[in-house]
């Protein structure tokens, strides 16, 4: 056989052999190394060695012979065949001693679930939604189900770690879950001591206390992510926030358990964009998130959430369904066609982006008892009357774009001039002007 880069020179073969233990030396890879050379003399100098080697090893004659007769039988009938597969075995070799593992040795197994599909298990899920949409009743109505086995496949009760800095254990998650119907023995939370440091999502004490007998997690949920971001992260930098949730992730795997991060989101985006896009911070939260969902209003029943599922990577999406929030309690209702966008943006067709607050409105009410007549009204005037009402210019000036007006300004910085705002449905072709002239003699 022709020289190959797995070819050893003598030196080497003879010291690597004199090294070997019983397991190694009868190796299909040894043999290989003895046979792979270009002369007869040389392989026969090397099994000979293989065979003093072998004896000072205690391994019997016959055993000896019976392994050099298989593999040196397969190696002269088809030597390209026996060079392939040396190749692969230092190749595993290597990756072996610097803990890389090939393909072929990962087991395929199924994705698991602790509430199919929506929190998967060994991974991370974030929960997201606008304030007082009810993130938080739906994280608790799922954590009470899940300490009394209610969520459960086979009804084993699970244990919860609940934490968060926006809820007075007392009067807030006590009460709640009491009539969620919890196992309040099943729900662990960590209440702040002024001489013990703030927990993050990174902190040592969850890997201490998840490793004791009893105290593994099915489910950890931190509400809000910005509460439990580790000293000095900045959450809108990826090299702050990747490592975090893959430290997350590296422990719902290791302890089997689902993890859940409650976030806010960000103001519509008139540009559009999508409600993943709305997630606070860095992109790495939602890239590293297996499952995505997002609690907003009914559009036609905004008595009634809704949550659905923007990402579900480790299988189909679930589907959206209605809950309602009454009586102390959360009740899981029909499933709905409803999208993460639409329950974003609410019930008002004429404003795609979501429910106006009522400062707002009680601005635009303003603007048009004002402007209604002339089709315009000067800058100065209305955020005058603004302030009597109470009313912020930044209020007053998002309520003056979202109506049509636009901004004119008439001789600007000199004598007389003035800033106005105008109605461009009366003034479709831009301010006259002759309008702007006739008020400044008047």
């Amino acid at each position: 056989m022709q020289p190959n880069e797995l070819t050893l020179e003598a030196q080497v073969f003879d010291a690597k052999i004199n090294s070997m233990d019983k397991t190694c030396l009868l190796a299909p890879l040894s043999f290989f190394d003895a046979c792979n050379v270009s002369t007869d003399e040389e392989r026969l100098r090397r099994m000979m060695l293989l065979r003093t080697r072998a004896l000072q090893l205690g391994i019997s004659e016959q055993e000896y012979a019976d392994r050099r007769d298989n593999y040196t039988s397969q190696f002269d009938a088809d030597p390209s065949y026996c060079l392939k597969i040396a190749r692969m075995a230092l190749r595993r070799q290597a990756m072996q001693e610097l803990g890389f593992t090939p393909m072929a040795d990962v087991e395929t197994r199924q994705a698991e679930y602790l509430i199919e599909p929506y929190l998967p298990l060994d991974a991370i899920t974030i929960l997201a939604g606008v304030a007082g949409m009810g993130k938080t009743w739906l994280a608790l109505k799922w954590a009470a189900d899940i300490s009394t086995g209610r969520a459960t496949k086979d009804g084993t009760p699970g244990l919860v770690y609940y934490f968060t800095q926006e809820n007075d254990p007392h009067i807030v998650l006590s009460p709640r879950l009491e009539s969620l119907g919890a196992d309040p023995e099943n729900i662990v939370i960590m209440q702040q001591m002024a001489d013990t440091p703030a927990l993050t999502m990174c902190d040592a004490r969850l890997d201490a206390l998840a490793s004791r007998p009893g105290c593994r997690p099915s489910l950890v949920v931190f509400d809000p992510i910005q509460s439990y971001l580790e000293k000095h992260a900045n959450m809108n930098q990826a090299a702050d926030v990747r490592p975090m949730m893959d430290h997350l992730a590296n422990f719902a795997a290791r302890y089997h358990c689902a993890v859940m991060l409650v976030s806010h989101i960000s103001k519509p985006n008139l540009s559009g964009g999508s409600a993943s896009d709305r997630i606070l911070g860095s992109s790495d939260f939602r890239n590293a998130a297996r499952s995505i969902i997002f609690v907003g209003c009914d559009p036609d029943d905004r008595s009634l959430r809704v949550f659905a599922q923007d990402k579900s990577s480790l299988g189909p999406p679930g589907p959206s369904r209605k809950f309602s929030i009454h009586d102390g309690g959360v009740e899981i209702m029909d499933e709905c066609a409803l999208t993460a966008d639409e329950i974003l943006r609410g019930s008002v067709p004429s404003n795609p982006r979501g429910p106006e607050p009522i400062v707002g409105n009680r601005a635009k009410a303003l603007l048009g008892e004002i402007a209604k007549n002339p089709g315009w009204v000067k800058a100065k005037k209305i955020y005058a009357d603004a302030d009597k009402e109470g009313i912020c210019q930044t209020t007053m000036l998002n309520a003056l774009k979202a109506s049509g007006f636009k901004q004119y300004d008439y001789n600007k910085g000199r004598k007389g001039g003035y800033t106005l705002w105008y109605d461009t449905t009366v003034f479709p072709n831009g301010f006259p002007v002759q309008l702007a002239l006739e008020d400044a003699r008047a």
